[in-house]
């Protein structure tokens, strides 16, 4: 049997600042189980407007992935939203640009 949770946050820092993604990944660690154990979690980046995905919406993509592989939870890919656009955060997006 499937249960669902959903959980918003609100008021994110633009970019990812490395002191959050692991606590919260944390926090679903104990939700979940490890490695899928217990279930998956999924993460959608929304905000409102048409600009499309930027680096600092890369930065929490990369932040999120890394933090889940690290503690070994186990997450559907990470996807982005705007008023225009559904889209996954493809492998490409979560290379580290300079």
């Amino acid at each position: 049997m499937m249960a669902a949770q959903l959980t918003q946050i609100e008021d994110i820092p633009r970019r990812v600042d490395s002191t959050l993604c692991g606590p919260l990944l944390e926090m679903c660690q104990h939700i979940v189980g490890r490695n899928g154990a217990g279930g998956s979690v999924a993460f959608l980046l929304t905000r409102p407007g048409r600009n499309p995905m930027d680096n600092a919406d890369r930065s929490w993509g990369r932040g999120l992935t890394a933090a889940a592989d690290y503690l070994g939870v186990s997450i559907w890919p990470v996807h982005f939203a705007n008023d225009v656009e559904l889209r996954v955060f493809a492998p490409d997006d979560l290379v580290l640009r300079e």
